[in-house]
């Protein structure tokens, strides 16, 4: 007889893990979901609602984690930590539909909650381009058209050498290119929206001729989005999630084109000047949620909303460590999880070297990001997180026994 402890990461290598014992087939569908571990946070609840919250909870073999002060009366709100399985989840989701004080709509949330985090296999439709996301990691190669990018590659050059660094991408496994022309390094001055459309259109226009590849632009300004959607873009990779320019929404509605959602604190210019969280994952994950929610109200297809926690966007190198290392959180949102992590200055803080030597400390915290749930990695590196990627994804698919 042996005895083995076995770590899950979803339900689909629960199931294998079940046919490999024989398990009959209704009972697999029924047990996979109480093998993966849920722990919900829920923040502010009051103390009345809190204890209806533990008492139901309790009463399907789950538990709730509330303040002390809250249980001796000395607070009036308490966050709520729900310890259970997803079956657990899905079924406390449907006793608190019964229950009074802002409970009913709680169960909703989680209901919500629970179907998102669940997602995986995503398909995003772009124009030309049709991208499954669930057969492997993406890369998105990283095309700077700025004298100023902070990685020192960029391509002002000439127009030929933008086009070569893009076939270059290409050739080396790129699934898109994202271009952009405006740095948005710490600290960096913004440009206008006509020298930010002067540096990006003839570049853009030749690449778009010459690579079949769904090509993103790194913008937050909706004149350039336009102008950029024009001429063959595919998706907007917005750094302000569609609030810092209000028609952008609107723009990337019309042409039906993808769009990436990022979350930043401040602007570029000052974003890292001591920023703080109370509640860092909560926060970002609140941010996220209201752009969806602009996205939607103007018109974008739920199902082209990519979502991004903002690596180094008003982040201290701690906040940087966390969002990766809690980064399937992100998977609440139900969208793609995109990461940029490639040569940013978090890792010289732990590594002490150059943008252009900081290959392997990128590959790591990258393998680590998808291993976490992202779906998209942009990246300068592309020949050699590709083959990172590669070994990741089979591991990743290996069944466990």
């Amino acid at each position: 007889m042996t005895v083995r402890i076995i770590s899950l990461r979803d339900q689909s290598e629960a199931k294998a893990l079940m046919r490999d014992l024989g398990v009959e087939t209704a009972g697999i569908e029924i047990m996979a979901p109480k093998t993966i571990p849920a722990l919900v946070r829920i923040n502010n609840l009051p103390i009345f609602a809190a204890n209806i919250l533990k008492q139901e909870s309790l009463s399907i073999g789950a538990d709730t984690a509330v303040s002390r002060d809250a249980l001796t009366g000395k607070k009036k709100h308490t966050d709520c930590l729900i310890i259970g399985n997803l079956t657990h989840i899905q079924r406390l989701s449907e006793k608190l539909k019964r229950q009074p004080y802002g409970l009913n709509k709680i169960a909703l949330e989680l209901q919500a909650a629970f179907n998102n985090y669940q997602k995986d296999n995503f398909t995003l439709a772009l124009k030309n381009h049709q991208l499954n996301l669930a057969s492997q990691t993406r890369i998105m190669g990283i095309i700077n058209l700025t004298p100023d990018s902070f990685s020192g590659d960029g391509l002002l050059e000439t127009l030929g050498s933008a086009v070569e660094y893009a076939r270059k991408l290409a050739d080396e496994g790129a699934d898109m290119l994202d271009i952009g022309a405006e740095s948005t390094r710490p600290g960096a001055k913004p440009v206008s929206a006509k020298d930010e459309i002067k540096r990006l259109i003839p570049a853009l226009k030749r690449i778009r001729k010459e690579i079949n590849l769904p090509i993103s632009i790194d913008t937050y300004k909706a004149e350039t989005a336009k102008a950029a959607l024009d001429s063959g873009a595919d998706i907007i990779n917005d750094i302000s999630a569609l609030t810092a320019d209000k028609k952008m929404a609107k723009t990337i509605s019309r042409y039906k084109a993808g769009v990436v959602l990022m979350h930043m604190r401040g602007i570029p210019k000052n974003m890292q000047k001591n920023p703080a969280y109370q509640s860092l994952m909560g926060e970002i994950i609140e941010y996220l949620n209201k752009s969806i929610a602009i996205a939607l109200e103007a018109g974008i297809d739920f199902e082209k909303i990519i979502v991004d926690p903002g690596i180094g966007f008003g982040k201290t190198l701690e906040h940087n460590l966390e969002i990766i290392k809690s980064l399937a959180q992100l998977k609440i949102l139900g969208r793609p999880i995109l990461i940029g992590l490639s040569r940013k200055s978090f890792l010289w803080n732990i590594t002490h070297q150059g943008p252009k030597e900081r290959l392997s400390s990128t590959i790591s915290s990258n393998c680590l990001a998808v291993f976490n749930g992202a779906k998209i990695i942009r990246v300068h590196d592309v020949k050699e997180s590709k083959q990172a990627f590669m070994v990741l994804d089979r591991i990743l698919k290996c069944p466990s026994q």
